[in-house]
């Protein structure tokens, strides 16, 4: 003898599944944010400057062009080495030398470039040294600093570094 579902396990297995496919449609479809702020509201993306040139950074990147009050082309939009280019949101901000966020500080920088120059960046100290034209943006992860500095011929040096 086959036993039948009542009306109600029916309905409520329904619901159950009509739930569940929403919420995989919610996550897939979800848009990739970038940049969320420090980790556990403690570990933050840091620039440290000692170029004594305008550095630019950003705190707001965001995969939406139309979010923030200018924009950034990110060389780099997943993190790290690998190159994946996108034209992103953000504000910009700068400094000329010392450091701007980092851990404990509050504060999560996202991206830097130099807008009035090129420079070299490289991900750890024994990474590979790539040239960046002016303007084009490296984004750094939450327990990451770019420290930067002039070095040969009078150009700007960028380490990336896990602080």
């Amino acid at each position: 003898m086959r036993k039948r579902m009542s009306r109600l396990a029916k309905t409520a297995a329904t619901v159950g599944a009509t739930v569940l496919a929403a919420s995989v449609v919610t996550v897939v479809q979800a848009p990739a944010a970038s940049a969320g702020g420090c980790t556990g509201g403690v570990v933050c993306g840091a620039v440290k400057n000692r170029t004594g040139r305008l550095m630019s950074y950003t705190t707001n990147l965001d995969a939406n062009p139309s979010h923030g009050s200018g924009y950034c082309d990110v060389w780099n939009w997943n993190g790290g080495t690998g190159s994946t280019f996108h034209h992103a949101g953000c504000s910009q901000k700068g400094t000329y030398n010392g450091t701007v966020g980092g851990n404990f500080s509050g504060t999560d920088v996202d991206a830097f470039s130099f807008n009035g120059e090129g420079y070299h960046e490289r991900f750890s100290r024994i990474g590979t040294w790539h040239w960046r034209a002016r303007g084009v943006w490296t984004k750094i992860q939450d327990p990451e600093i770019a420290d930067c500095g002039i070095g040969d011929s009078n150009e700007i040096w960028c380490t990336v570094l896990v602080q």
